[in-house]
């Protein structure tokens, strides 16, 4: 056998080799077709909340036409935005919390924004299919009505958990939280005041809630409520220089934090570099009464009344200076001379973007109310109304201004007053509160909430026993529609309220 013939046959067997495996992998084109997997998320929403340490209920349907101990699940969450380096995917953050297909469980994650996905595999298969839903996470007091009260001399703090607020809940989920403050830190308040609250404004990473003292205040975690800070006076650039009596605080657009404190205005610019505490008083001569309303315009941050020149005064945008307004005596009021007899009751902002001031006057015990324009570029004096007939008032009144609608409300003893300045200048009562002295009154305002404007808080104390009313009013008209007969209840005498978000 000559070697020409040997390569013949060799190359022969090589070609029929091939020939049957391609005869023999012609099954492997024989198409199957695949088992139909997916996830019925109907009636899911796509963003929802869960709150720590509670369990959390997904009820996804997985529709599989195969044998289910084909599938397996794994249910994954990760941060919205992970504190990770750009070199590291958001992914690799994920981790794993249960393997079932409809997620039912507790929920430890720290508060914060996540995702939560759903793979599910057709291990017969080797598919996948996927489901992702934003899944907010909180603590039970992370949002709500906080509502400081006093018993005893003892000042704390409550959450009030409604569906009024919170419309993501219903009204089987409403919830009151008694003695937050005192159960978290096991310590008490004598002096309590009123409550502040900042959360991530424009440019600011602070974020806190502030538990006013007569004396100073202390600064409390959002979510646990914990102390974070209870040195007042480290809250300053110039600490030796504070005496500590706060008595306003209000965050402005800019963003600025902003107190006044015995008096004085100090601001902490968080449009400035590097900037981490509240700065020296702004320069001037004046004493600002205990009221910032919130103002909406590019020339001002705020304007706060002076007494002692009985006054009023802009601070300016970048919150550096008290100044000084022109004289106005040819309009309806001067904004720089209010009158040496006249006493600050109430002020803040309202409808059309106006500033609302109550004033006395200790000559003719008199009051009347105020309207200036502070939204434009320059300060406007709007109207001056006597309330000569606005039945019931007393120096202790208590005042709000609604922001939809020519609406006030005051409040004398047991009596809730409707005041009709743009109409019939005239101060009515509108429900009564028989046995119980209202304590504070104050219309709910919260940018493209569905009850701005629209709901009035009210709190009362009969027999050291606090209550607090959420009532339904016309924005336009301010007719009360509801929710004077249905209270929280359990408090002591209520000091001040705050919507935290």
């Amino acid at each position: 056998m000559n070697k020409r013939f040997i390569i013949e046959i060799i190359l022969l067997l090589i070609v029929v080799s091939g020939l049957w495996s391609c005869y023999d992998d012609k099954g492997n084109y024989d198409y199957k077709n695949l088992i139909s997997l997916q996830i019925d998320t109907s009636g899911i929403k796509a963003e929802q909340t869960a709150y720590q340490f509670e369990n959390f209920n997904v009820p996804v349907d997985v529709k599989y036409a195969g044998d289910e101990k084909n599938l397996s699940y794994e249910w994954k969450i990760y941060p919205q935005n992970p504190q990770k380096g750009d070199d590291v995917q958001k992914y690799d953050s994920a981790v794993v919390l249960y393997t079932k297909a409809v997620f039912d469980t507790i929920v430890y994650e720290v508060p914060g924004a996540y995702y939560l996905t759903l793979t599910v595999t057709d291990l017969a298969q080797d598919l996948k299919t996927y489901f992702t839903m934003k899944l907010n996470v909180e603590t039970s007091l992370s949002r709500g009505l906080c509502v400081m009260d006093e018993k005893d001399g003892v000042y704390d703090l409550n959450i009030i958990k409604s569906a009024k607020l919170l419309t993501d809940i219903t009204a089987s989920d409403e919830h009151t939280y008694y003695h937050v403050y005192s159960g978290v830190n096991d310590l008490e308040v004598t002096n309590g005041k009123f409550l502040g609250y900042v959360f991530a404004v424009g440019v600011t990473t602070n974020k806190a809630l502030y538990f006013f003292t007569e004396t100073g205040g202390l600064t409390l975690d959002l979510n646990t409520y914990e102390i974070m800070s209870n040195d007042y006076s480290s809250w300053f650039s110039f600490p030796m220089s504070i005496t500590p009596a706060p008595s306003a605080f209000m965050v402005t657009s800019r963003p600025m934090e902003m107190i006044v404190n015995n008096g004085l205005v100090h601001v902490w610019n968080h449009s400035s570099m590097g900037v981490t505490t509240f700065g020296d008083r702004l320069d001037g001569d004046y004493e600002a009464a205990p009221y910032l309303p919130n103002i909406s315009t590019s020339s001002f941050s705020t304007v706060i009344f002076d007494m002692k020149h009985k006054r009023f005064a802009p601070i300016n945008q970048f919150g550096s200076n008290v100044g000084t307004f022109e004289s106005t005596s040819t309009g309806e009021f001067d904004l720089n001379d209010i009158g040496s007899t006249k006493e600050l009751k109430f002020m803040e902002n309202g409808f059309n973007s106006y500033t609302y001031a109550v004033f006395y006057d200790t000559e003719t015990s008199g009051y009347s109310l105020y309207v200036m324009d502070f939204s434009g570029t320059t300060a406007t004096p709007v109207k001056k109304y006597s309330m000569a007939e606005c039945e019931g008032l007393t120096e202790s009144s208590l005042y709000t201004f609604g922001n939809q609608g020519n609406v006030c409300f005051y409040a004398s003893g047991s009596d809730l007053y409707q005041y009709k300045y743009a109409s019939t200048n005239k101060g009515a009562v509108v429900h009564s509160f028989s046995g119980e002295t209202i304590t504070g009154v104050e219309v709910f305002k919260n940018s493209g909430h569905a009850k701005d404007g629209k709901l009035l808080i009210v709190s009362t104390e009969s027999g050291g026993e606090g209550k607090v009313y959420l009532i339904d009013f016309n924005e336009l008209t301010g007719a009360i529609t509801g929710g004077t007969t249905d209270p929280y209840t359990g408090f002591g005498r209520i000091v001040d309220v705050l919507y935290k978000e």
